[in-house]
């Protein structure tokens, strides 16, 4: 029967000499010896051995195999992005938008007209007024909180400046497209008008034709901007460019919005087109159309939407009975999208 191990001190063993080995007599294993050796020799861990003994597997990296979870903000702004991508520019015009003809065109204020020339004038300013109080208060009053300051969120009505954009942007979108800079043109002209620019343009350089524009000056009268400001305006006789309608509408989105305005410029230009042998001098009136979109509160540039013509005397008349065909910016949207996702084939 093989005797105990025998158990030595600490201090024996660190003044103990190193055993040799003798062949007549076996080394005795000390419990103590082997502790130390243990404790000298044992690693950290032993998965390392554990995984080698498992065929070498390898330390798993557990980023790469568990998907990333995004903070709430994050994946808010990627979807606002993805919103602002597929968003069409072009929406069309904004349903019911009242344009007065020129006062040339109207009833007269004599009998017996009168009071047929009275009631369009006033149902334009009562138009004007229920706009102009629209933007007040969805832009301003209404505005959503921001929810770190708790602060209302409130965006500039731009109300003075909004024939001054106007011109700026019908000058600039005739300069280039005469000159044929599609890069400008993409910048400040929404789909449907770019679309036909740059196939104008096209036309032009297959016929090597060459077309020139100049604005001369604008005719009328220019009123101050704290003028421009107040639904008044629309009655403001004579002017070189006067706002006939600015109207918002909330889009099917949070804190999302639509903005278009019709301003009424005359002047006198000075152009040629390919189909005229030589640049002539004439005096139009065009009312151009500008227009904004606010996506997930994020508000965008004015954009030229194109020129429309005014309202006939039987869409006035319709208007005024009530008569015309109630149509919200959710419908207009909702048949747009469709539109551009069911009607491309036929393009």
């Amino acid at each position: 029967m093989s005797q105990p191990a025998r158990l030595l001190q600490r201090r024996a063993i660190h003044a103990a000499s190193p055993l040799r080995l003798s062949s007549g007599n076996p080394r005795t294993q000390f419990l103590c010896e082997h502790q130390l050796f243990s404790l000298t020799a044992r690693q950290f861990t032993t998965t390392r051995r554990r995984d080698a003994a498992m065929g070498g597997l390898r330390d798993v990296n557990y980023n790469s195999v568990m998907p990333k979870v995004h903070s709430q903000k994050t994946q808010m702004a990627k979807q606002t992005l993805g919103k602002e991508r597929s968003m069409p520019d072009d929406l069309g015009r904004m349903p019911n938008s009242l344009i007065i003809t020129p006062a040339s065109n109207l009833p007269s204020w004599l009998p017996p007209t009168s009071r047929k020339r009275l009631r369009i004038q006033w149902f334009q300013l009562k138009t004007a007024v229920q706009s102009w109080f629209s933007i007040f208060y969805l832009q301003y009053w209404d505005a959503p909180k921001d929810p770190v300051t708790n602060k209302k969120m409130r965006k500039p009505l731009e109300l003075s400046g909004r024939a001054t954009i106007a011109k700026d942007l019908h000058t600039q979108f005739n300069k280039a497209l005469v000159a044929g800079d599609t890069a400008t043109l993409e910048k400040i002209a929404c789909d449907g008008v770019l679309a036909k620019a740059k196939s104008r343009i096209q036309r032009r350089k297959k016929m090597n034709a060459k077309e020139d524009w100049k604005l001369m000056k604008y005719l009328g009268i220019d009123y101050p901007l704290r003028l421009q400001r107040w639904p008044i305006s629309v009655l403001l006789p004579n002017a070189a460019a006067r706002v006939v309608t600015d109207r918002l509408a909330p889009l099917p989105f949070p804190n999302s919005s639509f903005r278009q305005c019709t301003v009424r410029i005359k002047s006198c230009q000075w152009g040629k087109t390919a189909s005229m042998d030589y640049a002539r001098i004439f005096n139009r009136t065009e009312y151009v159309v500008i227009q904004k979109l606010t996506i997930n509160g994020k508000e965008g540039d004015w954009k030229f939407w194109g020129t429309v013509d005014p309202s006939t005397m039987e869409e006035i008349e319709k208007m005024m009975e009530g008569q015309k065909t109630q149509e919200t910016m959710a419908s207009r949207f909702r048949e747009t999208l469709s539109t551009m996702t069911g009607g491309l084939g036929g393009m």
